[in-house]
């Protein structure tokens, strides 16, 4: 069998582990200690798949408040602070562990997540997956965030050289966010979105939908 596409790129919080919540709620904690609510819902339909740097801009701007860039590094820097203070309690999904050894047999893998780096290497660690991953790709690395393109990109520049060259159409871009899943295409990449974060219904930008990767395996993304 010929599979469709020749490598997976997966988004991080919200795909591998159940990190959504706890990002929700540190954004929201070093927000209110700035003397700015917003409720869970709030996260989730506005700052869902956006980075910090970005997200903590955008929530100031909305309440009519300027930060300068300083003022943003120390958000971004308190709020890591709370969410590693937690991380050891982070678990991944049921059946992506098993989900992601059948796909690094096949393929090479990839993450392009708008987390930091060592906030996603700290869970991969953790849980033994981190020798599935040619490349990862963090907010640390492009300037600028989902829905730009740009991790996906480079997440595809980092991968292993291959013959033929990989293109943004040989590859499958796993998601859960609406700014993830509009990343994805901008980079001409298809994309599979998964609802562990948001009601599928909400997902319908991508080019296919299913309710959690539990059950899944390689012939059901590649082929």
């Amino acid at each position: 069998m010929t599979d469709r596409f020749r490598a997976v790129i997966f988004d991080f919080d919200g795909i591998i582990a159940n990190t959504e919540p706890l990002h929700s709620e540190v954004f929201r904690r070093v927000l209110a200690e700035e003397g700015i609510a917003i409720s869970g819902q709030d996260h989730d339909d506005r700052f869902l798949g956006i980075n910090d740097w970005e997200g903590f801009l955008k929530a100031f701007e909305e309440v009519g408040r300027t930060i300068d860039d300083a003022g943003r590094r120390d958000l971004v820097k308190r709020k890591s602070a709370y969410y590693r203070e937690r991380v050891g309690g982070i678990q991944p999904f049921p059946g992506v562990p098993e989900l992601l050894a059948d796909l690094a047999r096949r393929c090479p893998l990839a993450i392009a997540s708008g987390g930091r780096r060592r906030e996603i290497e700290a869970v991969l660690e953790n849980h033994n997956l981190r020798g599935h991953f040619s490349a990862l790709v963090s907010a640390d690395d492009v300037s600028r965030s989902k829905p730009a393109p740009d991790i996906f990109l480079r997440a595809l520049a980092e991968l292993p050289s291959a013959t033929p060259p990989l293109t943004p159409r040989n590859c499958l871009v796993v998601e859960d966010s609406l700014q993830g899943i509009r990343a994805a295409r901008s980079a001409e990449m298809t994309c599979l979105a998964v609802g562990h974060s948001l009601p599928v219904n909400r997902l319908g930008e991508a080019d296919r939908v299913v309710e959690a990767l539990a059950g899944l395996l390689a012939d059901d993304l590649l082929g």
